[in-house]
């Protein structure tokens, strides 16, 4: 497990961010024009691709999605207050906040779900997939949901089946909420942050991905031209993210932000959660399945929150002229300290026997 971490998810997002640098370095690339790729190209083809071809059941997606929304805002609310108490520059305090508020859940959090949850919960735990029932989101892998009746012990815990809902909650977020924060801090106002937002493609490419996929459920299809396109946009957005990441690099990272980030992000992250979902069991337990997620999914929800800065802060920050530097040192050292801290998790989950195993 600790090999599969270190060489199959850090290993080749390390590599393609040292490419980054190196490209950067010999041919002096303009970062300006990578972020502009990401996010009017591969962002929009990535949600388009996998609202559209999402099955993913409703199950315990409210439940999920909420919590999410929960721990995200929580985050912000304490690192923003604390900021501000301590009278931290505002456009410096933006970047931390979307850093901690915002990780990686899907590139490394889905991959790491299926390395630690392999099994087969929804097949195990019962399924429901009528069309009625389907919800969309965004996740690499369209992967069906269980409608969890009781606990999933051993291989039937299916991280990647909660984790899916944890992505499309984050990538929203980050696209509308966070956007609006970094054009805030620039010295804008809310509305200008409204207005950067509207000029995005993320709110008009899942408008016409959902229509989409009705459509598909309706027993129509998606032309070709336009479901293969995405697609290939959509396999491309991770390494030129990536990329992006590492021309952008700063030589001296600001080790006082960076170190907070890191331990709000990979440390403070999953404790966080972890109390959240324990106060959702407590108040639902016994009222409300789709809210009480103790203990699964809340073990996947919980390991996953301890996962690097999301990459695509930095394409946020850069496309509104937020701390650009600060931003990638955050994404980069988190990722680097996250095989470290993962790991203790890992042994955590699995050891402590909070959840049963």
């Amino acid at each position: 497990m600790i090999a599969s971490i270190v060489f199959d998810i850090l290993g080749p997002s390390l590599v393609l961010v040292l490419l980054g640098a190196w490209v950067r370095r010999a041919f002096r690339v303009d970062v300006a024009s990578l972020s502009k790729l990401n996010i009017y190209l591969f962002v929009p083809g990535f949600f388009f691709d996998h609202v559209v071809h999402s099955t993913l059941g409703l199950g315990q997606a409210a439940g999920v999605v909420f919590a999410t929304l929960l721990q995200v805002a929580v985050l912000g609310l304490l690192v923003w207050g604390g900021g501000r108490a301590l009278g931290v520059n505002r456009r410096t305090l933006a970047a931390v906040a979307m850093c901690v508020m915002f990780y990686n859940s899907g590139n490394f959090g889905l991959a790491l779900s299926e390395l630690a949850y392999p099994g087969e919960a929804g097949r195990s735990a019962g399924v429901s997939e009528s069309r009625s029932d389907w919800v969309n989101a965004a996740t690499p892998t369209p992967t069906p949901t269980a409608r969890y009746s009781g606990t999933p012990t051993g291989s039937t815990k299916n991280g990647s089946a909660a984790q899916a809902f944890v992505v499309f909650t984050q990538n929203l977020l980050n696209f509308s909420v966070g956007l609006m924060i970094a054009k805030s801090a620039g010295g804008g106002s809310l509305r200008d942050g409204l207005r950067a937002f509207l000029r995005m493609p993320t709110l008009y490419v899942i408008t016409a991905a959902l229509f989409a996929r009705w459509w598909r459920a309706d027993g129509h299809e998606v032309p070709k031209l336009v479901t293969a396109t995405a697609a290939y946009l959509s396999k491309g957005l991770v390494p030129v993210a990536l990329v992006t990441l590492g021309a952008q690099l700063a030589s001296a990272p600001r080790w006082r932000p960076v170190s907070f980030v890191m331990a709000a992000r990979l440390v403070w992250g999953p404790v966080q959660m972890a109390a959240l979902l324990y106060g959702l069991h407590v108040l639902f337990r016994g009222r409300s399945s789709a809210m009480d997620l103790w203990p699964w999914p809340a073990e996947n929800l919980v390991l996953t929150a301890g996962v690097p800065t999301a990459v695509n802060v930095l394409l946020v920050t850069l496309e509104v002229g937020g701390d650009a530097e600060l931003t990638a040192d955050c994404v980069f050292w988190t990722t680097i300290g996250s095989a470290a801290t993962i790991t203790g998790w890992l042994v955590v989950a699995r050891a402590s026997g909070v959840f049963p195993t």
